[in-house]
């Protein structure tokens, strides 16, 4: 590239770099504004859906107040009292969809809502702000995944103590038609899910479908076939202060964004139009002014060659001038050189003796192969040297030197390879050395692992005359994410817990030790499975940033009456062996998701009545996913079969490992996909029935004993 083409370039590189950064300086300062009147707009956004739902709020709780002094304090909280104190309160029906009346332990008391079920407008963290405060408290709240509802709450107290709560509750929607008549905009109601749940255009919803972050306040444009809309967002609070939901406003700016895209494209047209013709014409000043210099280039490189009769014609000035007298001081150089030539030859000659030389001598250093081909080269110098056919000292010269140079440079290689393999096999017994006390050290960490897994199962319980229970456990890795648990909660009611996490190894182990941790805690202190599973959920659900979930059977078994409640977290549903009637037959599923998966989700009870002899049968799906060494599951099928022909018969600490011993013989070698668990439950009725012998297992013989294969 010639030095005026770079000259060229690099200048044209500079400027282009300059327009840019001003061109990025005043991107920067329209992006800036343009985030300035955005923050403008959710604030103000913010603060007029602030005042719309504090005045109806405001309504709300005048309402509120006015049935709370109805009801009277001194007397219980019932149903017709309410309705007696609702008849006596004088307030307009047309702001008020729903009212609700709350006992001290957050028990409903009244709803004028139809729904037989229905969740409460008050959570736990509304009810326990209220109860600290002792006064009324509003503001929005989601009352269900469908709906957004407005409430005042207030206290009905007996002195300082409070007896109930009185909850008024308005839609929403109604807040945000004003809102929406305020702005003169569409407005919209979106969950923390990003679902929209109330909005004045859901047409335009569906057809914008925005992506706003649900926490934090945001401002973004959306185009559409024909149009340009500025979507704003404002996370709403609850009453209680927590973030509920996201407020959403899609405003049509189409003719003022469209305006500011075509100045800016007008704008950089007119930049690009001023760079190409400024590049131009310094192309063509700087291919004017250094033709003298190219001309001088080009007498200097025939000097290098040996033509000294080309002579400068535009010598020029300044620097040109220096080149010419510098091609004078070649010339003269040249000559000398050649005076200069022989004395070199001889001197070359001396120095190719000499490494020689010192050649030969390192090739004895080198493997026998190395030095064989070292000795070749040097005896094929020696006839080039002696070979009458060659021509020319210098070209002679040059060839033997370049065939020392060649060997010389094989040399140094083969010396190098030979020390650089001994280098690696040094280097490679260290790392081995390393890597083994590393692998020693980290299955001494996965043995602590096991074991301190092993000690979280279950501990034999004392013998029952109710029941007798067995559980087994073989993982897939040196630890795993399946868990099984018994316990008693008091003299009557034992509880019962099969999981698996999802995933395996150590970070399905620590989510199981979690887990078991969680469950066990909420257990001992209700006697509702779905009540104890739906703290759990709420415990792990909010911080779950691994996204892992873990699916749970839990039950607990009424040992006088035989009546086993449960609720089933999308776990494989167990089996129920009959001994009088015969048969099996799996537990019904609650419909309920895995824990850790959808949160404030809450889970359902069901319950069956265990006749004595009856069996229950506990796993996880590492038995009917385990595969033989053709990719064949092992099946509920197979299962079924397997504890249809042997449960009856097979005591309750050997179930388990008939289950296990029918999984082996069925993978034929096939390594172990997932963890195995098993739990065996049998009921002997609160009298303790005989059985006949051999066929059951008695509750003098155990009534439990857990055990990691």
């Amino acid at each position: 590239m010639l030095l005026r083409t770079r000259v060229t370039l690099f200048l044209s590189i500079a400027f282009l770099l300059v327009i840019a950064g001003l061109v990025a300086v005043g991107y920067a300062r329209s992006q800036f504004e343009q985030e300035r009147l955005a923050r403008i707009a959710i604030d103000g956004q913010r603060s007029l859906w602030e005042s719309l739902v504090e005045e109806e709020a405001d309504d709300l709780r005048i309402v509120a107040v006015e049935i709370a002094s109805r009801i009277p304090a001194d007397q219980p909280i019932t149903r017709d009292a309410v309705s007696t104190a609702l008849a006596e309160a004088v307030f307009p029906d047309d702001i008020v969809d729903n009212i609700q009346v709350i006992g001290p332990a957050g028990e409903l008391v009244y709803s004028s809502a139809a729904e037989i079920e229905q969740r409460l407008l008050l959570d736990a963290k509304a009810l326990g702000v209220i109860s600290g405060r002792r006064t009324p408290l509003g503001g929005l709240r989601q009352a269900n995944p469908d709906t957004y509802v407005v409430t005042s709450a207030a206290p009905v107290l007996q002195g300082e103590e409070i007896v109930a709560i009185v909850v008024v509750a308005a839609d929403a929607e109604r807040v945000l038609g004003r809102f929406t008549e305020t702005l003169r905009e569409p407005s919209y109601l979106v969950s923390l899910r990003g679902r929209m749940v109330e909005g004045t255009s859901p047409l335009l919803w569906q057809e914008v479908d925005p992506n706003i972050p649900p926490r934090t306040a945001d401002a973004q444009i959306i185009r559409t076939d024909d149009r340009l809309l500025l979507a704003t967002g404002v996370p709403v609070a609850d009453m209680a202060g927590g973030t509920i939901g996201t407020l959403v406003t899609l405003r049509d700016s189409t003719e003022i964004l469209e305006t500011g895209e075509m100045l800016q494209r007008s704008g950089l047209i007119a930049v690009a139009t001023f760079s190409v013709i400024v590049i131009l014409a310094l192309y063509f000043y700087m291919r004017h002014a250094f033709k003298p210099l190219e001309h001088a280039i080009s007498v200097l490189d025939g000097l290098s060659k040996g033509n000294v009769n080309e002579t400068l014609d535009d010598a020029g000035s300044g620097e040109i001038r220096k080149i010419s007298e510098a091609v004078s001081v070649f010339r003269r150089n040249t000559i000398a050189l050649q005076d200069q030539q022989q004395q070199v030859e001889r001197q070359r000659r001396r120095q190719e003796r000499i490494i020689r030389r010192q050649l030969e001598r390192l090739a004895e250093t080198l493997e026998a192969d190395g030095r064989a081909e070292i000795v070749d080269d040097l005896q094929a110098i020696v006839r080039r040297k002696q070979d009458p056919t060659r021509t020319g000292a210098r070209q002679s010269t040059d060839d033997q030197l370049n065939v020392l140079s060649t060997v010389l440079q094989r040399m140094s290689a083969r010396i190098s390879d030979q020390h650089s393999r001994l280098t690696g096999l040094v280097k490679e017994l260290q790392e081995a050395i390393v890597t083994r006390a590393r692998l020693a050290g980290l299955e001494q960490e996965l043995e602590i692992a096991r074991e301190l897994q092993q000690s979280f199962l279950p501990h034999p319980l004392p013998p029952h005359k109710a029941f007798a229970i067995d559980g087994l456990m073989e993982t897939a890795k040196e630890v795993g994410g399946d868990f099984y648990d018994y316990f008693l909660i008091d003299d009557r009611h034992l509880g019962i817990a099969v999981a698996d996490v999802s995933g395996k190894g150590v970070p399905a182990a620590l989510f199981m030790a979690i887990t078991r941790t969680l469950v066990k805690a909420t257990a001992l202190f209700t006697s509702s499975p779905a009540a104890s599973v739906t703290q759990v959920n709420q415990f792990m659900a909010a911080d779950n940033d691994q996204m892992m979930f873990v699916t749970l059977f839990y039950g607990i078994l009424d040992c006088e009456t035989g009546v086993f409640t449960y609720t089933n977290c999308g776990h494989n549903p167990p089996y129920v062996i009959h001994r009088k009637r015969g048969g099996l037959t799996p537990l019904a599923r609650t419909g309920d998701p895995a824990l850790a998966v959808v949160e404030d989700h809450v889970y359902r009870d069901a319950s069956i009545t265990l006749e004595p002899g009856d069996t229950v049968f506990m796993f996880t799906d590492g038995v009917t996913e385990a595969f033989d060494i053709d990719g064949e599951a092992y099946g509920e099928d197979r299962l079924e079969k397997l504890l249809e022909a042997q449960a009856s018969a097979t005591p309750v600490d050997g179930l388990g490992r008939a289950v296990l011993a029918s999984l082996r013989d069925f993978e034929r070698g096939a390594d172990q996909a997932d963890d195995i668990t098993c739990l065996t439950l049998r009921y002997f009725g609160a009298a303790a029935e005989a059985t006949s012998p051999g066929s059951l297992q008695t509750p003098s013989q155990s009534a439990g004993g857990g055990q990691s294969a």
